[in-house]
């Protein structure tokens, strides 16, 4: 009346079964490893295109950026650390999964869920750096685009500011105290150039460029002013 009764599953089905499971977490965990170091790649290509950039010494602010990216290798330590624990017992439960038994596959199996319950903050974590370090990278790039046209009006004012003063006699009044001036204008803009000056709030590194080209322009306006030479 009630239809056949379902027949209860032998020993060896539900062993097959757990067999099959564990089987199919090895897989999963073999995944998350694999991710987990692509995208440590990936972090790795990143923040070198990031160095790259700042080592253009173009006027980005490298050494101000340099201290606040992320450390990646000790979060690449830490990731290994845990890898190279798996990839110890993996083998051995890869080869030995077929025989066995209940008793050995469910610690195997609790270690596996904690492994990649393990990887999943990992991940989160990396994949918040790499789009954090791709955002940077375009702005870095923006800005150095905006910076080239800058730096190079700047360069070219100090050289003729240089060559002005130079065409100036030995004993002009007030050459030397100008050539002073000029020349501290001039480390202000290697400085620069080398991204060695810190960045500040609310004031754009595009503004100390235009500030190094005002204070050219009074040295160039002051040498055409200069006094007489005895």
């Amino acid at each position: 009346m009630w239809g056949r009764k379902r027949a209860k599953p032998s020993y060896e089905e539900m062993l097959a079964e757990a067999r099959e499971g564990f089987a199919g977490m090895l897989d999963m965990a073999d995944d998350s490893l694999r991710m987990t170091m692509e995208t440590f790649e990936t972090l790795t290509d990143m923040r070198a295109a990031v160095e790259e950039l700042l080592d253009e010494g173009a006027g980005l602010p490298a050494r101000s950026i340099r201290a606040r990216l992320p450390d990646v290798e000790n979060l690449r330590r830490d990731a290994r650390d845990r890898s190279a624990e798996y990839e110890k017992v993996r083998v051995s439960w890869r080869e030995g999964a077929d025989e066995a038994d209940f008793e050995s596959l469910t610690p195997a199996a609790e270690y596996l869920t904690e492994y990649i319950s393990s990887c999943a903050p990992t991940m989160e974590r990396l994949n918040e750096l790499v789009n954090g370090l791709g955002d940077l990278y375009a702005t870095l790039a923006e800005l150095l685009r905006t910076l080239t046209p800058i730096r190079e009006r700047a360069h070219a004012a100090l050289s003729a500011a240089a060559g002005e003063l130079a065409w100036a006699g030995p004993a002009t009044q007030g050459k030397f105290a100008l050539e002073v001036r000029l020349n501290a204008i001039g480390d202000r803009l290697r400085d620069l150039d080398a991204g060695v000056v810190d960045l500040e709030p609310d004031r754009a590194v595009a503004d100390r460029y235009y500030e190094v080209e005002a204070a050219i322009a009074e040295i160039r306006e002051a040498t055409l002013l200069l006094g007489p030479a005895y």
